[in-house]
């Protein structure tokens, strides 16, 4: 299983096309607990999320994809409604040095544990939200931008001390509505080499996007770009990735996990498209809490088979 993911990282790929899904909901549920209280105990966490890993044959474990997650530990309100975090009301600021709580505190606790106990068999990715999403989930101000990032880069940089494999930035569609332009390129490029510092490499993994607004994600010059569903709503058509990766290390693709047959199809037509390039298979957003078991096997099952 690592093996796999560790070719992917270094651009040596293999017999098989590493698979990285995101899962945390869904492993909640393995562990016969809501995700509400996993995220609260690094413990139930990391072992939920093994377990999960292991039932799905995944070559990697995602931890701290909720993108509720650094909007809450950066004063955001969240409500829970059926076992999922919302984001409400208006967000104040904490201190630099207050930022790391809560769940947050208990997600960098998980990762910790889960490097030193699963690192043998699965690729650790640390996860946080990408700091466009995150000002724009906070409603962040000018005036207010310089602290945002200063905090970020404490999250960044207490994520890279327990030495992850990938540290990885999540984005939605707000970073789609406008061009790439140097204010967003110096928030990402500080963030990357908080990164560098613990040699470490970087991934971002973008939905909501449009094959227009793929030239202006590239500006970001990631390691690794993964991509989610696009901004209508769909798995996205490999062919929109050809130009991307022939530059990037490697290139994540989203696939859908309620029809195996779609799912396997989807796949088949990536390896073909992308023939020769470095890339790996990815979830459309976190597994959810009902995704069906016996489903999500199949298809891993299948991957394995064909790649």
């Amino acid at each position: 299983m690592r093996s796999v993911m560790d070719a992917f990282l270094h651009n040596t790929p293999g017999n098989h096309i590493a698979f990285m899904p995101a899962m945390e909901p869904l492993a909640a549920r393995v562990g016969g607990m809501s995700y509400q209280s996993m995220s609260s105990d690094p413990a139930q966490w990391s072992s939920n999320l093994t377990r999960a890993g292991q039932l799905l044959q995944a070559d990697a474990l995602v931890l701290g994809f909720d993108d509720t997650l650094l909007a809450e530990s950066c004063g955001a309100n969240v409500q829970w409604q059926e076992d999922r975090p919302l984001i409400t009301g208006v967000a104040v600021l904490p201190a630099v040095a207050e930022a790391i709580n809560g769940r947050l505190q208990a997600a960098v606790e998980t990762l910790g544990r889960l490097i030193q106990t699963t690192r043998n068999d699965f690729c650790c990715i640390a996860a946080m939200t990408g700091p466009v999403t995150l000002a724009a989930r906070l409603d962040i101000t000018d005036n207010q931008a310089g602290k945002l990032k200063q905090i970020t880069v404490e999250i960044a940089r207490a994520l890279c001390n327990k030495r992850p494999d990938l540290l990885l930035f999540r984005e939605d569609s707000s970073i789609c509505k406008n061009d790439i332009g140097m204010p967003q390129r110096r928030a990402f490029n500080t963030l990357c080499n908080v990164a560098r510092y613990f040699n470490i490499p970087t991934a971002i993994y973008v939905e909501g996007y449009t094959p227009k607004t793929l030239a202006s994600i590239d500006k970001l010059k990631m390691d690794f770009y993964f991509f989610g569903e696009t901004a209508e709503g769909t798995i996205p058509d490999p062919g929109m990735f050809l130009k991307l990766a022939q530059r990037v290390d490697g290139l994540g693709v989203a696939l859908p996990f309620n029809d195996v047959t779609e799912a396997l199809r989807h796949a088949e037509l990536c390896r073909k498209t992308l023939a020769g390039k470095n890339i790996l298979f990815t979830s459309a957003g976190d597994l959810a809490r009902d995704t069906d078991l016996d489903t999500a096997r199949a298809i891993t099952s299948g991957l394995k088979s064909l790649c």
